[in-house]
């Protein structure tokens, strides 16, 4: 650990800790991006998926306290050319700057993560101004602390966020369901199913957070569980259906028979669900969403508002009020 002034290609900080898990495991959650949005398990951080930068890549926005003040600023997460674990700056005060970690095994069941800041051209700051190195490299050991702790309990594919708080807040669809003539409510069920597994299969693959998601919630809202034969069977219709009619056009048909049962919020809302519990909303998928509220009859600040309460639940933060009711 130095505390001189390096020169570009030298790291200003450098920390190493040891999980005692398997490489693949502590590589599972560094790279779980999804996790550290969801779960917050940095502390005092907040870590929320944005749109496509300028040359494609996936940004997330990251936004930390420090006293009474907010620093914010946009990140890169990703996977550096020798398998390294890179967090980069991108813009905000940080601009500039990147966190390297190096993964590897010690044993079968043991790793060592060493990692190095390499610090951009206006230096660290967190708050209230720029960090030492010794400053720099204790942020640094909390980070990996922090890494440590979440690896309680991981396991990898699931939905991130408090997905039962979201469907919590819609609130007694079972009891809406039930109340409905046994053919509209298996119109209804279908339409609100085959519009989330659509959502989740715009890109042709459904992923294991998105497909437990979906479990949950037909768990909740109509006390069934999906075998895995009819599961994949959705999931491939979904896709090839998406395929053949085209994204916008299949949209526009999901929306309208959501319209037409009387389920407009409530299958606009669980397709939002589903796609933002596995990486957030990308814009292929937000624009899908625009059209299938608009066919559903669903006003777009009535959809931002639907995503914006959705995120807020998944995040595990203070509850909204209800939103308002489906049926």
């Amino acid at each position: 650990m130095s505390a001189s002034q390096p020169a570009p290609d030298k790291p200003t900080a450098s920390v190493w800790l040891d999980f005692e898990r398997p490489l693949p495991t502590v590589r599972g959650i560094f790279f779980d991006v999804d996790l550290a949005v969801r779960s917050k398990i940095h502390r005092g951080m907040r870590l929320q998926w944005i749109l496509h930068g300028p040359t494609g890549e996936r940004r997330l926005r990251q936004t930390q306290h420090v006293l009474d003040r907010l620093q914010s600023e946009e990140v890169v997460i990703e996977e550096g050319v020798g398998g390294e674990w890179v967090k980069r700056f991108v813009e905000g005060p940080n601009a500039g700057t990147r966190f390297v970690a190096q993964l590897a095994a010690k044993g079968d069941e043991a790793t060592r993560v060493d990692l190095k800041a390499y610090v951009g051209p206006r230096g660290f700051a967190q708050g209230l101004g720029k960090l030492s190195p010794v400053g720099l490299e204790k942020s640094m050991a909390r980070l990996l602390g922090e890494f440590k702790r979440a690896l309680e309990g991981y396991e990898p594919g699931r939905a991130r966020g408090e997905v039962l708080a979201v469907i919590e807040e819609w609130g007694d669809i079972s009891k809406a369901m039930s109340a409905l003539d046994a053919s509209r409510r298996s119109a209804a069920v279908s339409t609100l199913v085959e519009t989330a597994w659509s959502i989740a299969a715009l890109d042709e693959e459904v992923d294991p957070a998105e497909r437990d998601a979906m479990r949950a919630v037909v768990a909740a809202l109509w006390n069934a569980s999906l075998d895995a034969e009819t599961e994949e069977r959705m999931v491939r219709t979904a896709a090839e259906t998406v395929a053949k009619e085209g994204v916008v056009a299949r949209c526009n048909v999901l929306g309208g028979r959501l319209k037409l049962l009387g389920f407009s919020e409530l299958g606009v809302s669980l397709a939002v669900l589903v796609a933002e519990v596995s990486h957030g909303l990308d814009a292929s998928e937000l624009e899908a969403l625009q059209h299938l509220a608009s066919a559903a009859g669903i006003e777009g600040t009535v959809l931002l508002e639907i995503i914006r309460r959705t995120d807020h639940s998944l995040s595990g933060s203070e509850r909204l009020s209800r939103m308002s009711k489906f049926v």
